[in-house]
């Protein structure tokens, strides 16, 4: 997903008095990418990226609260495990090594559009994938507007690794922030029953770990209609365990 798909999540949080920032991965053309994917042999493709992130976060001036989506959240769950960020939220996130994504999510990356740009192999939906996977069950109609606003590209080196567990290892025993993990009931990308193998995974944990579904929420259930309730769970367990007001 572009950066785009935070739009009313960000909104929303600023609202409430957070400061929010929203930290992508390169663009397509960006030459960031020949050094993620072709960088110090002694660093997995994933490591690598997890490093392009914890470089910023370091930047902070304290640490931050992490949100992340899909591939986002199982990056999210990355740095946490190195010890960053005050705490952890991964919506529909990837799994971990050792959680099996399903199925149908390998599927997805197997029958993604490929497309080349600058000697590198970038993945991207299809509208009609897109509307099927991720917009689920979102109409038709309200579905294909969003594919060119919120449909990215990704490595499919990236991709791969990420859908195999390659350099996604997690060492649940270790000390971390706390974490939520939330899914949708009606998730077709990221399925509920895989975000939740991972909250068992999780729990062993000694840090705080809660997991909360949404019945009939897809994949965008960042932006699809009835975010809002989504998005004040999410404060109201913040507030729990980091007790801010």
């Amino acid at each position: 997903m572009l950066p785009a798909v935070w739009d009313k999540f960000e909104r929303h949080f600023r609202a409430c008095g957070y400061v929010c920032s929203v930290l992508s991965i390169p663009a397509a053309d960006e030459i960031r990418w020949q050094q993620i994917l072709h960088g110090d042999s002694h660093s997995s493709l994933m490591g690598r990226l997890v490093d392009f992130y914890a470089e910023q976060i370091a930047a902070y001036p304290a640490p931050p609260i992490l949100i992340g989506h899909a591939l986002g959240g199982l990056i999210v769950q990355l740095l946490l495990d190195r010890g960053l960020g005050a705490a952890g939220v991964v919506i529909a996130p990837r799994p971990p090594l050792g959680v099996f994504p399903g199925v149908v999510s390998l599927l997805h990356v197997l029958t993604a559009r490929v497309e080349r740009l600058h000697s590198v192999r970038f993945l991207r939906l299809t509208p009609v994938q897109f509307a099927r996977t991720v917009g689920y069950p979102m109409s038709g109609r309200t579905v294909f507007p969003l594919h060119e606003r919120l449909a990215g590209q990704i490595p499919q080196r990236l991709m791969a690794a990420a859908a195999t567990g390659v350099g996604c290892r997690l060492h649940f025993n270790r000390e971390r922030g706390p974490l939520l993990l939330v899914t949708g009931g009606d998730d077709r990308m990221v399925a509920s029953t895989v975000v939740q193998a991972n909250y068992l995974h999780q729990q062993r944990s000694l840090a705080p770990t809660h997991y909360i579904c949404f019945p009939g929420y897809g994949h965008l259930i960042l932006t699809q209609p009835g975010w809002e309730a989504v998005a004040d769970r999410i404060l109201v367990w913040l507030q729990q365990q980091l007790s801010w007001i």
